[in-house]
């Protein structure tokens, strides 16, 4: 059986998972304990090397407890689209619907922020 090519979006969506995950100070191994999926396969995910299964993003989204759009969607995403024989450039802007999503992602950052980050963010935040 072939193995269907990993896109862009794959490789984002585990670069995203690999920080997430480690934000939370998992390892690979402690991850896939539970959520019951090969440590391998999440491996694979986080490395770019495998499609990512929406069944095992939903698991890992609920086990990480981020909302599943934070995985799929940059405020700033461009990504290609083939038609037919057409190659389409989309550049898309995405943002949050929800507050609670906001709140739920700027808490999960603020926690592995250093002092001096926090203080430089707070700078920025007043000066807005």
């Amino acid at each position: 059986m072939a193995k269907t090519p990993v896109s862009d979006i794959d490789k984002k969506v585990g670069k995203r998972i690999q920080q997430c995950r480690k934000e939370r100070g998992l390892t690979v191994v402690q991850l896939s304990e539970k959520i019951e999926l090969a440590a391998q396969t999440i491996s694979r995910y986080e490395r770019g090397e495998n499609k990512i299964n929406l069944e095992h993003l939903t698991l890992i989204a609920i086990e990480l407890q981020t909302p599943i759009s934070w995985f799929l969607i940059d405020e700033e995403q461009s990504y290609t689209v083939k038609i037919s024989k057409k190659v389409v450039e989309k550049k898309e802007t995405y943002i949050y619907s929800n507050p609670e999503d906001l709140e739920r992602r700027l808490l999960q950052r603020w926690q592995n922020l250093t002092i001096e980050q926090k203080r430089a963010l707070i700078i920025l935040i007043d000066t807005m």
